[in-house]
């Protein structure tokens, strides 16, 4: 299936948040879980949660959960996924709460978010801000996920996948905008209220680079690609109006603790691979941006490896990774066969299999499976 066509963006809880691309189909989350339970596994990890399709998925069907992210946004999406509430309650306080939000004094976490929204919508959703800040803390995750979606919504960046400033401006009242987070509360509440809360869902703030849980029985997930792509700046706006960043300092420090899976997250500081294979694969790349992307990709192997040096010592059934290859500056970059030698080289078990073509043309995705030897 085409990455394009995000099928979680249009299925009950997931549709919540949902990121851009996303390499895990409903079909392939359903296949692991089935395995997984013939396996014996209690528990899944998922070491880069992102919007918290793997969580949910599991949730529901009772196994444990532990999900590590180093986007603290992430965490708040998959909490509001995933924290059984009273959500009679929630809805008929913010419903009333609503029709007395004009009286509210805007709170607008950060003058950058002035940039990306009118005049109007700006002081409407300070409102809602500030609406949010008044909820019992439980109730949060849930109210600023919804927020974060309508700020989206009457924004002046549409997402391509990438964020980009939209042509002209976005035309709604005051009124649109309340009237927005209303109906995306209400159909956010119909969804959790038919989801089945089962399993325990554990959430990590953390670096899945430099820390794992000890045990390991099942990973599904879908880390980063190295594909040049800001994923910070996927979560920019609802990370500013979340209060997690304040402006480009903020942002520019979350982006030196994700995967430098881009040229905005390399940093002089961050280690590069030294193996002599992936930097001879590196030096193909040419053009006037390859010194970039070169120093982005070894910062990027050397992180993968220091997590595949974790999973080594923990994982006791089997990984499941769906992982993008690459073209940069000309030069194609199989990061998927990179990683399964880096497994094997840990004394995994490593196999690829092709799943179908990526957002991109050209670009395919790729099932990467690694096993215990023990």
């Amino acid at each position: 299936m085409p990455a394009l066509a995000n099928p979680w963006r249009s299925i009950a809880v997931h549709r919540i948040g949902v990121y851009t691309e996303h390499g895990l189909s409903p079909s392939l989350v359903e296949e692991f879980m089935q395995a997984a339970r013939e396996a014996g596994c209690r528990g899944i990890v998922d070491p880069f949660v992102g919007s918290g399709v793997v969580a949910v998925e599991a949730q529901k069907r009772c196994f444990s959960f532990l999900g590590v992210d180093a986007d603290p946004w992430s965490l708040i999406l998959v909490a509001a996924k995933t924290r059984p509430l009273d959500y009679d309650a929630v809805l008929n306080w913010t419903l009333e709460r609503l029709g007395s939000v004009e009286e509210l004094e805007p709170l607008v976490p950060s003058p950058r978010l002035e940039r990306y929204h009118p005049r109007e919508v700006l002081t409407a959703l300070g409102r809602l801000r500030r609406l949010v800040e008044e909820a019992p803390r439980d109730w949060r995750p849930l109210l600023l996920a919804v927020l974060g979606r309508v700020a989206g919504e009457y924004s002046l960046l549409r997402r391509s996948p990438a964020p980009r400033f939209r042509r002209g401006t976005v035309e709604a009242t005051r009124h649109d905008v309340y009237q927005g987070f209303a109906e995306a509360l209400r159909g956010a509440v119909g969804d959790l209220r038919g989801h089945r809360f089962c399993g325990p869902v554990d959430l990590v703030w953390g670096d899945s680079t430099a820390w794992l849980p000890g045990r390991i029985c099942g990973l599904l997930t879908s880390p980063p690609f190295a594909n040049n792509l800001d994923y910070v700046r996927h979560t920019m706006l609802e990370l500013l109006w979340a209060g997690l960043a304040h402006g480009s300092e903020d942002l520019g420090w979350l982006r030196g603790i994700q995967m430098p899976a881009c040229e905005a997250a390399a940093r002089a500081w961050k280690q590069e691979t030294r193996h002599p294979w992936l930097r001879e694969l590196a030096s193909r790349i040419r053009g006037s941006r390859a010194r970039g992307y070169r120093r982005f990709l070894l910062q990027y192997f050397h992180a993968m490896e220091r997590h595949i040096e974790l999973l080594a010592g923990r994982l006791e059934w089997q990984a499941w990774y769906t992982i993008g290859d690459s073209i940069l500056g000309g030069a194609y970059i199989p990061v998927h066969e990179a990683l399964a030698r880096l497994a094997r080289e840990y004394g995994l078990q490593a196999e690829t299999k092709p799943l179908g073509e990526r957002f991109r043309p050209g670009r395919r995705l790729y099932l990467l499976v690694l096993r215990s030897r023990r």
